[in-house]
């Protein structure tokens, strides 16, 4: 018996960076609820993004964001993982060793990033993800209470990601986020963790859980459900850690799961 589904978002549920839900999925989520079932979306986007996009039922479902460092239940923040000014600090100095890309720093309240002269990011990342942002090449990130930093790279960050996750290993949780974005968080940070965060506190098993994702990013969730589902499109590694495979977001993998889980659980 399923009392918990949690879906990744961009590459999973919909195209990377899109701001169009399949219509499907509100009736879903609803009905999910109205069958004691929780819903959440899991993803590395921001809070604030999140309920936008899900606007019409965000009063029906839980918010794992900033790739699980902030939960959030019916406007109620019930967890945050705060990163150290001093990592902060240094991660400042070290982006500037690559002009190809930009810093975001996320807070519970907005996400601030450099790239203020970048129009194309700018519109990215405030009409595809619809992020609450704050564009500042010189913030002192020391001074924001940062819960997920992340840096974009528009060609693709994959060439440098080992690079990077050597630099910071021991001392950041750092996972690739989709093409484009390399994520870091406090050490023992990752959806999987927020998941078993929500287990914990509605009193769900592990057995009685559902996750769907595709990248790296999702394989702690993945790896926190008894049920746990990669869309076809997904990275190899996510594959090789689920129990099922779905079809893609173009297929509407997840879409369907939904609907086939609610007619085997009547």
């Amino acid at each position: 018996m399923i009392k918990l589904v949690a879906t990744d978002i961009d590459g999973t549920l919909i195209r990377e960076s899109s701001s169009v839900l399949p219509e499907e999925i509100f009736d879903l989520i609803r009905e999910l609820r109205k069958r004691d079932i929780y819903f959440a979306a899991a993803s590395g986007r921001q809070y604030m993004g999140l309920k936008r996009l899900f606007a019409p039922v965000a009063d029906q479902m839980l918010f794992i964001s900033e790739n699980g460092s902030n939960v959030v239940w019916k406007d109620e923040e019930l967890y945050a993982s705060v990163i150290d000014p001093n990592l902060i600090k240094e991660m400042q100095e070290y982006a500037k060793h690559f002009p190809n890309m930009h810093l975001t720093l996320s807070t519970t309240k907005a996400m601030h990033s450099t790239g203020s002269d970048d129009l194309s990011y700018r519109k990215m990342m405030v009409d595809g993800y619809q992020n609450d942002m704050v564009f500042d090449d010189d913030e002192d990130g020391t001074k924001l209470k940062v819960i997920k930093m992340s840096l974009y790279c528009e060609s693709g960050i994959r060439p440098y990601a080992k690079e990077i996750e050597d630099y910071w290993q021991g001392r950041l949780n750092t996972v690739v986020a989709g093409a484009p974005w390399i994520d870091f968080m406090k050490p023992g940070t990752d959806k999987g963790a927020a998941l078993q965060f929500v287990q914990q506190y509605f009193q769900v098993k592990k057995e009685e859980t559902l996750a769907f994702g595709d990248n790296h990013n999702d394989l702690g969730m993945i790896l926190a459900a008894g049920e746990g589902c990669a869309v076809s499109t997904a990275r190899t590694a996510v594959k090789e850690a689920a129990k099922h495979i779905v079809g893609s977001y173009e297929e509407k993998g997840v879409i369907k799961a939904l609907q086939e889980l609610l007619k085997k659980q009547k």
